[in-house]
């Protein structure tokens, strides 16, 4: 039920807080509707002033009237770089709650639900921000001639002018605040410059017991994993790919081990105790056969990095940064805490490859992305490669692509394009052999092959080269879009994979159609823009053209790689654990009457068939 709402007059400060006056309660006689919570709004907002005051304070909403009056708001300087003067912008409720006077009233909902109640202001319907109903009308400080008053005395000397203009204050907010609590802000230990902590005299000595050299390395790294994960802040982003590089390095995980643990059984549990017991990853114990399974930290960080993270996440440098810090991170602490100081080599090792990945798998993708270059693909138009009849642009069953504001002139290269590009690079970096073959049309494609390319040199385009072809785009009134060529030199690669081939052993002793001096080198011609991405080491999965006059065309590239990429069968367990073979009798193809009739071999049977794949799935 509605009832009316009054309260005293009081001394009432303004935002300046610099100048105080009296105003007389603008609601003493009035009634007005009451908020459904108004009890509680008035007992909250209602304070009692300081002893020497005998009367009590009045509501918030009329300290907020008086802020937004026409007697404060004028001269209020702060107050009107948010609201604009008369330009009436709304002022956030967080930003008048926060003046010095306000932040006695709490909480914010009751502020908020007894500034409804005012019949000056207006709260806007999501109650995060408020401005009056009725703009200001008069000038005030925003206005350049707002002291502009001759009836005004005042002494020159002392005279401070406003600036001019008065900026409106922007208010951005960072639209990042709102969904990371104060927890995730927090250092995690995945930051680039974390150093681990020193250790106290009974924690080294705890960890000289966990990591005796005594002890086989299987359970010195299961303890390891769980007090590396008890150290960190393990986000999802981070989690998630440590779980993925422990599945690829052959660790289990699964639910704990002991999942009704009390504080007290914790308390009484030392510290590898307390590892195993609440661990979530576990090694099992055939992975010490070594003749199976072999502890090889480079190798399986080489693995994951260069070839499954990339296959399965992509190259997003923000995602490549994460992946490595998270093994860089581990494979530090393993070093500090002496997990396993017999495989201190590999680790340092894996710590470089961590470094290597994050500042090649970026610029391999890109180098993906742009090649084959202007002038390989004007090649390979010419020549009948991969390039060729891609060009939609003179193609009338794409005008509907045109139609739809889809610019299909940039869909391939047309033939007289490829003719110039192709015929301005063998006319500046060709030999006489080369442009004579050209001018002559005698240049023939002579083999193709599909191989995999490794990058041993590269040579930027001198200034000759960028002279010429400077010269080139001028003559053709920078409607061509030239760049000027440098050289690539790859050698072929094979790489190590799962193939496996059935050749005669007297004539294949390695059981492979290759030996390594089956290697030959190749030499493209590639733009300067996509040789600065480029790097001694890169691998290429690749078409080539071999021409007449020893001209190299790449005409296609399929994949490109890092230096150090290796695939390992870990891929293959990463995909699907092996399922363990059980024979069941229906299933041994015996006849009717063969078949064992014994009800309890039918209860086994159908048993193991309800209890379905092994637990290892």
């Amino acid at each position: 039920m509605a009832t009316a709402v009054t309260s005293p007059t009081e001394d009432i400060g303004s935002s300046n807080e610099d100048s105080q006056s009296t105003i007389p309660n603008p609601t003493s006689s009035s009634t007005v509707q009451d908020h459904p919570d108004g009890d509680d709004i008035r007992r909250q907002v209602w304070f009692p002033t300081p002893a020497s005051n005998e009367s009590y304070g009045i509501l918030t909403i009329f300290k907020v009237e008086y802020y937004f009056s026409d007697e404060n708001l004028p001269t209020d300087k702060h107050l009107l770089q948010f609201c604009g003067g008369r330009e009436n912008l709304p002022v956030s409720i967080s930003r008048i709650c926060g003046f010095s006077r306000m932040r006695q009233y709490k909480p914010k909902s009751l502020v908020i639900a007894a500034l409804r109640l005012s019949t000056f202001l207006e709260v806007s319907a999501d109650g995060k921000t408020i401005k009056r109903k009725i703009p200001l009308q008069g000038k005030c400080l925003l206005d350049p001639d707002f002291f502009d008053d001759e009836d005004i005395a005042y002494d020159p000397r002392v005279q401070k002018p406003a600036p001019r203009p008065m900026p409106i204050v922007q208010v951005k907010k960072d639209a990042h605040l709102e969904r990371v609590s104060k927890n995730m802000r927090k250092p995690t230990g995945f930051e680039r410059t974390y150093m681990e902590p020193l250790l106290t005299p009974e924690e080294a000595s705890q960890e000289d017991d966990m990591y005796a050299s005594d002890k086989h390395f299987v359970e010195r790294i299961e303890v390891a994993i769980q007090r590396f994960k008890h150290k960190r802040r393990m986000h999802e982003m981070y989690a998630h790919v440590f779980n993925k590089f422990m599945r690829f390095g052959g660790v289990d995980a699964g639910p704990r081990m002991y999942q009704g643990l009390s504080k007290q059984e914790m308390n009484e549990m030392d510290a590898e105790e307390l590892a195993r017991a609440l661990a979530t990853h576990h090694v099992p114990w055939d992975r010490s056969d070594e003749t199976q399974w072999v502890v090889d930290f480079a190798g399986v960080c080489k693995g994951f990095l260069s070839s499954w993270y990339p296959a399965h996440y992509g190259y997003a440098p923000h995602l490549i940064k994460n992946a490595c810090q998270v093994l860089r991170s581990f494979f530090r602490y393993l070093r500090y805490h002496r997990v396993c100081p017999e495989y201190d080599d590999q680790l340092a090792a894996a710590l470089d490859i961590c470094d290597a990945a994050e500042e090649q798998l970026p610029k391999a993708n890109a180098v993906g992305l742009a090649l084959t270059g202007d002038f390989n693909k004007s090649a390979s138009v010419i020549f009948g490669g991969a390039q060729a009849s891609l060009y939609t642009g003179n193609k009338s069953w794409a005008e509907g692509l045109r139609e739809e504001g889809v610019n299909n002139k940039e869909i391939g290269i047309s033939e007289e394009e490829a003719k110039a590009k192709f015929g301005i690079g063998i006319a500046i970096l060709g030999s006489e052999e080369q442009f004579g073959l050209y001018e002559s049309s005698k240049l023939e494609v002579l083999s193709k092959k599909s191989t995999y390319l490794e990058v041993i040199t590269i040579h930027p385009p001198n200034d000759d080269t960028k002279a010429a072809y400077d010269a080139q785009s001028t003559l053709y009134g920078r409607k061509l879009e030239l760049q000027p060529l440098g050289k690539l030199t790859c050698k072929t690669w094979y790489p190590t994979g799962c193939d496996e081939y059935d050749l005669p052993m007297d004539k294949y002793p390695n059981g492979k159609p290759w030996t390594s001096s089956d290697s030959q080198e190749y030499e493209f011609w590639i733009e300067e823009d996509i040789l600065r991405d480029c790097f001694i080491g890169m691998k290429m999965d690749a078409d080539i053209l071999v021409l007449s006059g020893g001209l190299n065309i790449l005409d296609n590239v399929k994949e490109t790689m890092c230096s150090f990429y290796v695939w390992l069968p870990n891929e293959l367990w990463m995909e699907r654990k092996p399922k363990e073979v059980r024979w069941l009798k229906k299933g041994m193809g015996l006849d009717e009457d063969d078949e064992p009739n014994d009800d309890n071999d039918d209860k086994e049977a159908k048993q193991v068939a309800d209890k379905g794949p092994s637990d290892d799935e």
